[in-house]
């Protein structure tokens, strides 16, 4: 009976020391894990990539899959881009894409929805942080894996297929840019 009293007791004490840690101590775990995750993932990348870069502090991960670019000009806030793209989990399940041979063999194909590049207006488009900074360090004409940390995605909110906390996988093709005509 004492056994089960002071175990009682102690549930209180152990929420309260849990709840010391704050919200951004959690989300700075939580940044870690998916660098971590994020360069596991890049060791077991089959795919041969012509360079590799990281953005900034965010831990977005570029791995460049083309060579030759159609322009030499970075992408501007406000410009229209026209990609191709297919979004994954790390462990390859495949959740959005806009080539509809992907989804039909991903099962993830939506005879209602149009296959074709997503437009993004750069820097005001309603996607997640991450595309407007993958795409911002993309020319016309290149290809690359963008790896995205859960802080850049969705955080740790779920959203449809994919789970909280999740670190993304995009292959991305930027097939045009338009410069913005104010």
């Amino acid at each position: 009976m004492r056994k089960s009293t002071f175990i009682l007791a102690l549930i209180p004490v152990l929420g309260t020391v849990s709840s010391c840690i704050s919200d951004e101590e959690n989300l700075d775990v939580v940044f870690e894990q998916d660098l971590q995750k994020i360069e596991e993932y890049i060791q077991t990348v089959e795919t041969e990539y012509t360079r590799r870069e990281t953005i900034e502090q965010t831990g977005i991960e570029l791995l460049f899959l083309t060579e030759e670019v159609e322009s030499e000009e970075l992408p501007e806030v406000r410009d229209t881009l026209a990609v191709n793209y297919t979004g994954m989990l790390l462990d390859g399940t495949v959740f959005d894409t806009s080539l509809e041979q992907v989804a039909q063999e991903n099962d993830v194909f939506n005879p209602n929805r149009t296959y074709e590049p997503f437009e993004v207006i750069l820097g005001m488009s309603n996607v997640i942080n991450g595309w407007h900074w993958s795409l911002s360090q993309m020319k016309e004409g290149e290809k690359a894996i963008a790896l995205i940390p859960s802080s850049y995605a969705y955080g740790s909110q779920s959203n449809g297929p994919i789970p909280a906390n999740s670190v993304l996988v995009f292959e991305l093709d930027l097939v045009e840019v338009r410069p913005y005509q104010p």
